[in-house]
């Protein structure tokens, strides 16, 4: 759960201030998924996997449609 959090808190962070983090970690995008679900009009939606350096990870949306 604290892994949880702190990937959240680091995504916030982020988006607030561009290329910081609150405990610096360094994330990456790891690879993407097809997810068999309705977006937007489509049968399903692509996202990505993003891996954190501390072992945690969290999915990013792509866009709709894979």
């Amino acid at each position: 759960m604290t892994k949880m959090v702190q990937a959240l808190t680091d995504r916030l962070v982020e988006r607030l201030l561009p290329g910081g983090t609150a405990h610096a970690v360094k994330c990456h995008r790891a690879g993407t998924k097809c997810i068999n679900s309705s977006c937007g009009g489509k049968k399903n939606y692509l996202q990505y996997r993003v891996n954190c350096d501390d072992g945690s990870y969290y999915y990013e949306f792509a866009h709709c449609g894979c």
